[in-house]
């Protein structure tokens, strides 16, 4: 549950319980995400009674009241029906209004949440591509009357399954709150909100010389705290941001670090710094909720899109701040300034701003799209596989350097021409900036892996990448990896999480496999 979502559910249950009301929760993609969230807050046992996972409608009968009529309502094929994304929406925005009047019904609640729809990684209906949920909320009236009270249409711009979920949580959430703030409605109103407008951080750079402001901001603010490579958590899908209360102990300690990153654009322009721990003494966290520390690289993958760009931002500064305190003109000592954006030499003056290096990383399939290469490192555990990268040299294109990467480290030659962008990310481990691409070649010509820098490099079925897909967790690590190869034996392949665009590489070839079939 990310921070925002705990904020939600907090304020959730706050109001529930200060208005003296109850409520009950159906869900359908969200897993129980919705009522996990309600009961991780303190006195939730007084609104929530329980609710219902009803995953697969046509086997889970005893999960919705066990009642035939209802059963039947939710599993005709008028229901069910999914052969656009319009018919697909329509045939939630039906269950979910009938299930949450029966659910608030039967537990005698106040409110019902009902929430269906599709989080990915894969989609029914062809012209569905991102994560969508009907969510709808049922409430009494005045004459105890039950009935839809609100319905809302979420949609996402990605298939990523852990972070739709996360956000239809928080968006039912939200939902129950508006009914609340409202008092109810006398006609069900639907509302359809797209991905634009999800909360992005404004890095508010005419602030960074404006120490007043600054100060001023600090005192409303969010923190991430950073130590070497490790970043603070709060769960595994959630950053651990902190108050100016909480952090008071590392603020006020010289040699750690502060660095303004910006402002949210959520209602109350939230404004967020980082702080680099550099005091080994000044590391443990003693608070009341379980906050620990955690490697950057290879978990901040399962953080929400918001989250994870914060920890990479706060990182890159960090590292940066630690490799540059000498001037690259004179080696004169250097010191931060601009809320740690900028460095000034101490002699010359010369100013310095992070820097990032070019890498590509690439994904080479097969010319009939059927075979992707991946390839193993040295530092990767058992099986886990990836594209292929490296850093793009002096005077080199990124065309050019997605040839020569491919061919010195598998002995591949790539088709001429071949070579098409996709995307990019930040990779501050410590400075880079990947830049991905695809690019085909003969799948038959005969690999010559470069040993010093590869333990392995295959061509990989589809069948494979599917399985390694299916596995959830930070792969990446050397326990993780074992554990799920222990459990799993027979699987030939692991590859890196979701968020990383190494992945989105690797997921972009299977999306795309499906035009083959």
């Amino acid at each position: 549950m990310s921070a925002m979502t705990s904020a939600s559910f907090k304020r959730l249950v706050k109001a529930l319980k200060s208005s003296k009301k109850t409520c009950t929760v159906v869900e359908q993609c969200c897993g129980g995400k919705i009522s996990s969230s309600i009961m991780q807050q303190p006195g939730s046992s007084s609104i929530y009674y329980g609710g219902s996972i009803a995953y697969n409608t046509k086997k889970g009968k005893p999960l919705l009241l066990n009642d035939d009529a209802l059963h039947a309502s939710l599993t005709s094929p008028s229901a069910t029906k999914k052969d656009t994304k319009d018919e697909y929406i329509q045939s939630k925005l039906e269950w979910t209004a009938i299930t949450s009047v029966a659910f608030c019904e039967s537990l005698g609640t106040d409110f019902a949440i009902a929430e269906g729809g599709a989080a990915g990684p894969t989609f029914g209906p062809k012209d569905l591509h991102n994560g969508f949920a009907v969510l709808t909320v049922a409430g009494r009236d005045d004459d105890n009357t039950v009935k839809v009270l609100k319905q809302k249409i979420v949609e996402t711009d990605t298939n990523c399954r852990q972070g739709n979920m996360s956000y239809f949580a928080k968006s039912a959430a939200d939902l129950l709150l508006e009914v609340m703030e409202e008092g109810g409605q006398k006609e069900t109103s639907i509302d359809h909100v797209v991905p634009n407008e999800k909360v992005v951080l404004d890095r508010a750079t005419h602030l960074r010389s404006n120490s007043t402001e600054l100060s001023k901001l600090e005192k409303e603010a969010k923190f991430v705290l950073v130590k070497k490579n490790e970043i603070l958590f709060r769960s595994s899908e959630e950053l651990g941001l902190l108050s100016y209360d909480e952090v008071s102990a590392f603020r006020n300690c010289e040699k750690n670090q502060l660095t303004f990153l910006g402002l949210l654009s959520d209602e109350a322009k939230t404004p967020i710094f980082g702080i680099d721990i550099k005091d080994e003494d000044d590391s443990d966290i003693s608070l009341e909720e379980n906050y620990y520390f955690a490697d950057t690289r290879t978990n901040a993958p399962f953080l929400s899109s918001l989250e994870n760009g914060l920890a990479l931002h706060m990182m890159a500064y960090a590292n940066w701040q630690r490799r540059s305190c000498f001037c690259p003109l004179c080696g004169a000592p250097q010191s931060i300034i601009h809320a740690g954006t900028t460095q000034k030499c101490t002699s010359c003056n010369t100013l310095s701003w992070p820097r990032q290096d070019p890498s590509m990383i690439a994904s080479i399939t097969s010319r009939c799209g059927k075979r992707i290469l991946l390839a193993r490192s040295k530092r990767h555990p058992p099986k886990v596989h990836t594209v292929l990268a490296g850093f793009v040299e002096a005077g080199e294109t990124f065309e050019d350097a997605v040839a020569r990467e491919t061919f010195e480290e598998t002995g591949i030659r790539i088709d001429e021409g071949s070579v098409k962008y996709i995307g990019s990310q930040p990779w501050p481990f410590p400075q880079s900036s990947m830049i991905a691409f695809t690019a085909t070649a003969d799948d038959e010509q005969p690999l010559n892996i470069d040993e010093n820098e590869l333990v392995d490099a295959k061509w990989f079925d589809r069948e494979d990448v599917m399985l390694a897909s299916e596995q959830e967790g930070p792969v990446m690590q050397h326990d993780v990896a074992m554990a799920i190869l222990e459990k799993n034996p027979d699987l030939n392949l692991l590859i890196p999480p979701k968020r990383v665009i190494a992945r989105t590489l690797i997921d972009n070839w299977l999306h795309n496999y499906k035009s083959l079939e």
